[in-house]
């Protein structure tokens, strides 16, 4: 039992990702999450066309997507590479499920009052969390090595569970949208196979970028919280 124990939290012998899937995944992960920044910039910009993206925005995304795919410095993804390595799996299939969700849209635009998803709220305020931690200790502020420990089989099985939480909870009706709810799963799938971006699992799920994003996304969620709130006392 303790030998088994042993395992399941060791950290001493990670595998690491090799250079020709990293190299690939430098470029394949930018691509992707500029062609989302740039469309959606665009979109932003471009006053009165909430909804489905049009020519001009998939131009820009398809624009710097191939830019990412340029060799050595004439690509952006070498230098963003230098500063921020590679981003996440996670940020990756978000950027490509909103793309997709934004490509097949019918919609024409979201209330600012529209309750936010409660397992997707909940699953944004541990990311959170676990970038304050994660945070905390590369300041050597926690009395364990919470980075070393996603080298382990533990914390890949944790974020496993994580990842099935919205399946359990919608029992047959999707709590959220059904890109969204295989972020976790496929990342998780992805990384062991290929051990992307750096053969620790914390970095597959979480990169400061995102971490970023998901503090505005529940700072959102709390605002119209507080909105619905108030209107119902009135």
């Amino acid at each position: 039992m303790n030998d088994w124990l042993a395992h399941v939290l060791a950290t001493n012998t990670p595998a690491l990702p090799s250079a020709m899937a990293l190299q690939i995944w430098l470029h394949l992960g930018w691509s992707v999450v500029l062609a989302c920044l740039g469309a959606n910039l665009v979109g932003r910009w471009r006053v009165g066309r909430p909804g489905k993206l049009d020519g001009l925005q998939w131009g820009v995304a398809l624009a710097l997507g191939l830019w990412a795919w340029l060799p050595g410095p004439y690509s952006p993804a070498y230098w963003l590479g230098l500063a921020f390595q590679a981003p996440s799996i996670a940020v990756v299939l978000l950027c490509d499920a909103l793309l997709r969700s934004r490509f097949f849209s019918t919609r024409t635009g979201a209330s600012i009052n529209e309750p936010t998803n409660p397992v997707a709220l909940a699953l944004a305020v541990a990311g959170v969390l676990l970038g304050w931690a994660l945070l905390l200790d590369s300041l050597a502020l926690l009395p364990v090595q919470l980075y070393a420990w996603g080298f382990s089989p533990a914390a890949l099985g944790l974020v496993l569970l994580a990842g099935l939480v919205p399946w359990v909870v919608g029992a047959g009706k999707p709590p959220m949208g059904r890109s969204r709810m295989w972020v976790l799963p496929v990342a998780v799938l992805v990384f062991v196979v290929w051990r992307l971006p750096s053969g620790n699992v914390w970095d597959a799920v979480l990169d400061p970028w995102l971490w970023l994003v998901l503090h505005v996304f529940v700072a959102r969620a709390l605002r119209r919280a507080w909105r619905r709130h108030g209107a119902s006392k009135r």
